[in-house]
């Protein structure tokens, strides 16, 4: 019995170690982890609106968003929208114009699965952006749908239909809250 406790307090203690330094690594690391999400998000609104030489970040209702400005006039918006795809979370920012026409999409972070799901985000070779999002450009964000508008990516059905379904009911919330 006298083991049993004393190896119990050895376990206990290396778990505690453990969880220490995966504490403190986390605290360390998060600032840089921050900084690099920023640094891509803000990649990303230049390369949906690239003729907007500044975005402003706001809120409405629960509903993050940039309002991009060339020379200090509004020429469309950048919405940060969050969908559940087939293995867990996609974010993106999906750009519009003023009548809610989509000028660009980037998926900024999934957790698809890795050759399947994966494929919303994928580039061909000899491509610049993702084919299945370039589908969604020039298109009414009110009114895009799967199979109508957009094509699905092979084997990935779930994960299209969540891209798809996530930017029509956040531009269509967003409308509805700005345009009041």
């Amino acid at each position: 019995m006298n083991q049993l406790f004393r190896f119990g307090i050895i376990l206990g203690t290396i778990c505690l170690m453990a969880t220490l330094v995966l504490a403190i690594t986390y605290e360390v690391t998060k600032p840089k982890i921050d900084e690099q999400l920023r640094l891509e998000e803000e990649a990303a609104l230049r390369k949906i609106l690239p003729e907007a030489n500044s975005f402003l970040q706001k809120t409405v209702d629960e509903i993050e968003y940039f309002e991009a400005l060339k020379e200090n006039r509004l020429i469309g918006y950048c919405i940060r929208a969050t969908g559940i795809g087939y293995a867990g979370y996609i974010r993106m920012i999906v750009g519009i114009d003023s009548n809610g026409i989509i000028k660009g999409i980037r998926i900024l972070e999934h957790q698809e699965t890795p050759g399947l799901g994966s494929k919303i985000n994928e580039r061909r070779p000899g491509e610049a952006d993702p084919w299945f999002l370039r589908q969604f450009i020039e298109k009414s964000a009110r009114t895009i749908a799967l199979k109508k508008d957009v094509d699905a990516v092979t084997g990935a059905t779930i994960s299209s239909k969540a891209v798809t379904d996530t930017v029509n009911k956040t531009v269509n919330e967003f409308l509805i809250k700005v345009k009041r």
